[in-house]
This record gives structure tokens, C-alpha cells and sequence, in this order.
């Protein structure tokens, strides 16, 4: 599967999981549904967002994108975190009005069976998501995304079973306790996925900035050394964009080359780069001076005299 049909599949599989989360929030009227319901439908505009950007990343260079459109993926990823955390705000001024009511939130086992329908869908995509992490930055942020959504649904569904029980055994307890527990794993659930948000921001922004990851740089100095011919690397400039790296070397060959070998050395760099990091590769060529050791006067053999040594006269 390819990564536009994996963010199509996604996109998809957040429909289903949307309306069903819905569903649960209607009969349940919980704060904490409600938190991973708008999670889930902030999440399905942030993987229509993503399908968009996926598919735009994978048109081929043109004149005015001579390095591709890679990172339309890390666009997707900025836009998915943004609305995270736009639906932690809403979440959070509905759990405020559910506090000064202090209504508590009716479980249903037809609730409790949506929403282990719904984290049967979340886990299937993604183990499909997972499979492109550190190829694709806009999947990777949806396979985030759902992995919190399995997380705060095993609790939700934890909490409507123990409720549903609770409301049916000992109900004047449950409308004291219910609320506040009701308030407190929604609130949780915000937290932990704007915490996850905010850290995938920070990594699609350095992104954007030309970040030039420590190891990358020095796989790709290392490869250039290996390529016959290349007596030394004095630049190294890598920066990431989307899958890929793109790079700009300066190598050094010998200053005796001819142009045309210098060139087949250049080019071998280049191919051998672009293998491994994806992207575009610019090399830059220059000449290595060769130092010759000249013998000191000291260490020179005394020279042989050209002919008889002269004779002082009588």
C-alpha cells in the first residue's frame, strides 16, 4: 500500500469512527465522549488535510518546484497539531459548564459497544499508519493522532461499563462521583493529546527551518568518502524536506585530474547520495594540491668534483 491509499484508507476509517463516537456522545452525554469524539472529528479534517498534502507530495518537480513538493507532508502535520489543540479549547469550556451544573453523564451499553467498535476501527489503521513512520511526517502525525484515540477510548469504554453498573446498583452515589469522574478523564484525555500535539509541532516547525539532522550529515559525509577518487569532503549541507534529504556537498580531487574525471567522480557521488537520502543532490568540485617534499641542503650529497683538483704551484 502506498501512502496515498493509506491516507485515503484513513480517511475513511475516520468517518466511520466520527459517527460512531457520536453516536456514543447522544447516548451517554459525556464529557469525556464528547472529548474523544471531537478529538476524532478534528482528527478526520486533519486526515483530509493530510490525503491532500500526501497527494500533492508526490507530484514530480516542476519550474517553479525544482526540489519536488515534499513538504506539503509537513504542512499536513502543522495543520493536523493546529486543530488539535483547537478542539482541546472546546473540550475544555465543555467540561467547565459540566462542573457548574454537575450533571451527571448517563452510560448505556449501547454506548459502551460503539465505542469498542469504533477502537476495533482506530486499531486497524494504525497498524496500516505505522508501517510509513519516518517515511511520511503527515502519516506519522495521524498514526499519533490515533494511537491517543485508542488510549482515551479504552478508558472511556472502562468508564461507561463502571458507570453503567455503578447507575444501576447505587445511583444516589453515582450522581455525587459521577460528574467529577466524568470532568477529570475528560480533561485527562485534552492533556495528553494537546501534550502529543504540541510535540509533533515542534518537530514539523523545525522541519521547515532546514533542520540538518547530526547522523544524517555524517552518513552522507562518510558515503562521499567512500567513492573512489574523493580525497576529502570540506562541506556537508543536508536539510530535510517531507520523506527525503536533499543535499550540497564540496568534494576535493586530485588537482592532475582531468575535467571529464573529475566529472565521473562527481556524478558517482551523486548517484550514491541520492540513493540513500531520496532527495536532490548538488556537488561541488575542487582541486587537491599534491605537495612534493624538497631535500634540505643539508640532506643533499656533497657533489663530485668535475675534474682534477687544481695544483697550487711550486
Amino acid at each position: 500500500m502506498d501512502k496515498a491509499k493509506a491516507a485515503l484508507t484513513s480517511l475513511l476509517a475516520g468517518l466511520a469512527v466520527t459517527a460512531l463516537k457520536i453516536v456514543a456522545w447522544i447516548q451517554s452525554s459525556s464529557v469525556a465522549v464528547l472529548a474523544d469524539a471531537t478529538h476524532s472529528a478534528v482528527d478526520l479534517l486533519a486526515v483530509a488535510v493530510t490525503y491532500i498534502a500526501v497527494k500533492a507530495s508526490l507530484k514530480p518537480p516542476d519550474e517553479e518546484h525544482p526540489y519536488g513538493h515534499h513538504k506539503a507532508e509537513t504542512l499536513g502535520g502543522i495543520g493536523g497539531s493546529l486543530a488539535v489543540m483547537a478542539s482541546a479549547a472546546l473540550v475544555a469550556y465543555e467540561a467547565f459548564t459540566k462542573l457548574l451544573r454537575w450533571e451527571p453523564y448517563t452510560p448505556t451499553l449501547l454506548g459502551a459497544a460503539v465505542m469498542a467498535v469504533a477502537m476495533a476501527i482506530d486499531l486497524n489503521r494504525v497498524l496500516v499508519l505505522r508501517r510509513f513512520r519516518g517515511v511520511s511526517r503527515a502519516l506519522e502525525a495521524d498514526a499519533l493522532h490515533f494511537s491517543t484515540d485508542l488510549a482515551s477510548s479504552a478508558t472511556i469504554l472502562a468508564a461507561l461499563l463502571l458507570g453503567a453498573a455503578a447507575a444501576s446498583h447505587a445511583p444516589e452515589a453515582f450522581a455525587i462521583w459521577g460528574p467529577a469522574v466524568d470532568v477529570a478523564l475528560g480533561a485527562a484525555i485534552t492533556a495528553y493529546f494537546t501534550r502529543l500535539s504540541l510535540s509533533l509541532l515542534k518537530t514539523s516547525v523545525v522541519e521547515l527551518l532546514d533542520y540538518a539532522p547530526p547522523d544524517v550529515v555524517a552518513r552522507t559525509r562518510q558515503l562521499a568518502l567512500g567513492v573512489d577518487g574523493v580525497q576529502s569532503v570540506k562541506s556537508v549541507k543536508v536539510r530535510k524536506s517531507g520523506s527525503v534529504y536533499h543535499a550540497d556537498l564540496t568534494i576535493t580531487v586530485d588537482e592532475n585530474l582531468t575535467v571529464k574525471e573529475a566529472h565521473e567522480i562527481a556524478d558517482q557521488v551523486e548517484k550514491t547520495l541520492r540513493k540513500e537520502l531520496g532527495g536532490e543532490v548538488v556537488i561541488h568540485v575542487e582541486p587537491q594540491k599534491t605537495t612534493e617534499e624538497t631535500p634540505s641542503a643539508a640532506s643533499r650529497s656533497p657533489q663530485e668534483p668535475s675534474g682534477p683538483p687544481s695544483r697550487s704551484p711550486r
